[in-house]
């Protein structure tokens, strides 16, 4: 029998989402096996999750997506969460678990993911873990609101991430990116799309706050698809980031 649930995480405690083993020996605390101690406590049998999507080591989530497959004893869904929400010590949190189509697949039934990035544009003391601190930086952010318009549509980004080499298209639909101003000092961006790849985001908005310097012209964006830009550009850091949402057709 197959289920889902949904996922909260702070990613500062973790490297990552996924499971990982250094030189075979050496086991770093993900997300993954985080829950997957926790299920295996509460279950009192192993389970393996599936989510929607890798996240990287710092990167925060509040709506990812994760399904699994039991073959014991019938559990109580709500008694399991607040079990499992017991055992993994504030840093994350599920919801929403319930049974599933036995086809349901959290990663392939996806139809589009929805990232926030958070910056500040001035020094902050509160929230420091949860965005980007640009300090006293003059950004002009009506610039960048227009640059991020050429992340539109489909594109390649193979420019935009760090290719994993897996053989897998880096072709990728945004349908989305648009810049918020909730506040005097922050700025939000929201994208949208069918998929990401290897640190795209971060990427894509390190080249917008290049750009909001005055370091490269309008234009640029166009440019790296074109591969005809030449630079060192920006990587912006991971506790900006917090994957929203992921949704799906059923």
């Amino acid at each position: 029998m197959r289920f889902r649930f949904r996922c909260e995480y702070l990613g500062s405690a973790f490297f990552g989402w996924q499971e990982q083993n250094e030189h075979g020996q050496t086991k770093f605390v993900s997300v993954q096996s985080a829950l997957q101690e926790a299920f295996a406590i509460a279950l009192r049998a192993p389970v393996h999750l599936v989510a929607s999507g890798r996240t990287d080591t710092g990167v925060h989530a509040r709506g990812q997506c994760v399904h699994f497959d039991w073959e014991g004893v019938l559990f109580d869904c709500e008694k399991t969460v607040r079990s499992i929400n017991g055992l993994t010590k504030r840093v994350i949190r599920i919801r929403d678990l319930e049974p599933c189509a036995p086809d349901f697949h959290a990663r392939h039934d996806a139809v589009s993911r929805y990232y926030q990035y958070t910056l500040f544009t001035r020094p902050v003391a509160l929230y420091r873990e949860f965005g980007w601190e640009c300090g006293t930086l003059s950004m002009d952010l009506d610039k960048m609101e227009r640059e991020a318009k050429s992340f539109l549509g489909e594109h390649d980004f193979i420019r935009f991430c760090i290719p994993r080499n897996d053989g897998k298209s880096t072709l990728c639909t945004l349908s989305e990116f648009r810049l918020e101003r909730p506040n005097s000092y922050t700025v939000v961006w929201h994208i949208r799309g069918n998929r990401f790849l290897h640190r795209q985001v971060r990427a894509m908005v390190g080249t917008l706050f290049d750009v909001g310097l005055g370091r490269y012209p309008e234009g640029t964006i166009a440019s790296i698809f074109a591969e005809t830009f030449q630079g060192e550009r920006t990587w912006a850091p991971p506790q900006g980031l917090v994957l929203e949402d992921v949704v799906y057709d059923r």
